[in-house]
């Protein structure tokens, strides 16, 4: 398989890092996680990694008891990946620049998110939070496979990032809000899901202004 980035500019606006993607994919890779990389092309801007054999994970995997112990197995070890190598992402500064950007792109956009932004800050700059662990920071079924034995295997790791053991799991809570059991802070998960959604919501309208002008953020092919 081949990945391939979108130019600089975009990608530094989107907040993609390909040798930071490339990195975390290799530590998954050694943990069983993720594609081997094969061949990185810094100059070019792509990757190549090893073909996986699996399907996309389905929408309703949580109603599948075999799929919910897979995810809950991913979840775990996810969380014993201890690292130091990885940026860490401070969620509050990142909520900011991506909201500053779509100000300068759109800015009745932009506006329509404002308050939610200052009520997510408020309730972030209250959270005490610890980062060690990998985190994929993208966790969609979109980005799952699933292995002839029932195991998962994570592509697209461009947001990847050392973090909290609950960041992945917010995002996974924004359609299933049944995983707060899952929480290692459960005090603070849901304002960690809050985030969480807003922070995709301002990714996907910036997105949208780049799309909207013939340009998009990359690809897996």
């Amino acid at each position: 398989m081949r990945r391939e980035w979108a130019s600089p500019e975009i990608a530094g606006e989107l907040g993609i890092d390909p040798q930071s993607e490339v990195a975390a994919q290799r530590l998954a890779a050694y943990h069983g996680l993720a594609p081997a990389v094969l061949e990185y092309n810094r100059a070019s801007r792509f990757l190549l990694m090893s073909f996986v054999e699996g399907l996309q994970l389905e929408r309703d995997w949580i109603k599948r008891p075999e799929r919910r112990a897979a995810m809950q197995v991913l979840i775990t070890r996810l969380r014993s990946i201890v690292t130091a190598s990885l940026p860490t992402l401070d969620l509050s500064a990142r909520l900011c620049d991506l909201h500053e950007r779509l100000v300068r792109r759109s800015p009745d956009c932009a506006e329509v998110y404002r308050e939610e932004l200052y009520v997510c800050l408020y309730g972030l700059s209250k959270v005490v939070d610890g980062a060690e662990v990998l985190v994929h920071g993208d966790l969609i079924p979109e980005n799952v496979l699933v292995r002839a034995d029932g195991s998962l295997c994570l592509l697209d790791w461009e947001y990847a990032h050392c973090g909290h053991g609950d960041e992945d799991l917010a995002g996974l809570a924004l359609d299933h809000t049944e995983l707060r059991a899952w929480s290692l802070a459960p005090e603070d998960f849901d304002l960690r899901v809050r985030a969480r959604r807003l922070l995709n919501e301002l990714w996907h309208a910036l997105a949208a202004t780049w799309v909207a002008s013939g340009d998009g953020p990359g690809q897996t092919i």
